[in-house]
């Protein structure tokens, strides 16, 4: 609480962690060495809890999965098929969730690969994105070039400061 973090990574765990941590420290900055694909995914199913009512937990948590299986898969073929038109959804939601954060959408969250080439992060609620908008965390996406006494200095030559550094890299 109340100090400067930064966040090495940008996979599943760092996206999950800078939003919490985000919710005490002074600043936390995601450090990522190249941007990957992260798309926010509501952590309650909306169709689930409207089958329950109506079918019971158990029919409603059979439906729910194999909707769950079918969207999935869609996604993974669609990406696989046509993985332009997968790139340029995916940017625009993540332009739209970043709105107003000052955050440079092609910088930070256009990676190099095609959709499913590499990973497709989930981000529960969009906390990473609400954190971002928010000012509490941001995003720096370089290369470590050394730690310092009061964070790390990137190979650009920019400093990070840091109190707390968290190594989220897997």
């Amino acid at each position: 609480a109340g100090k400067r973090v930064v966040v090495i990574g940008s996979g599943a765990t760092a996206v999950t962690l800078v939003p919490a941590l985000a919710a005490t420290a002074a600043r936390v900055t995601m450090l990522q060495r190249s941007p990957g694909y992260v798309m926010p995914v509501a952590s309650r199913d909306a169709l689930n809890r409207r089958l329950r009512t109506w079918l019971g937990e158990e029919r409603a948590y059979t439906l729910t999965r194999r909707k769950n299986v079918a969207v999935q898969n869609l996604v993974f073929r669609l990406s696989k098929h046509r993985p332009a038109l997968v790139r340029r959804i995916i940017r625009a939601v993540n332009a739209r969730q970043l709105a107003g954060s000052g955050l440079d959408v092609d910088v930070h969250f256009k990676p190099a690969y095609d959709p499913w080439s590499q990973r497709l992060c989930a981000v529960p609620d969009a906390d990473l994105f609400a954190a971002l908008r928010s000012g509490a965390a941001t995003v720096v996406t370089d290369r470590i070039e050394t730690f310092t006494e009061t964070g790390i200095r990137l190979r650009s030559g920019q400093e990070l400061p840091a109190e707390v550094i968290v190594t989220a890299t897997g």
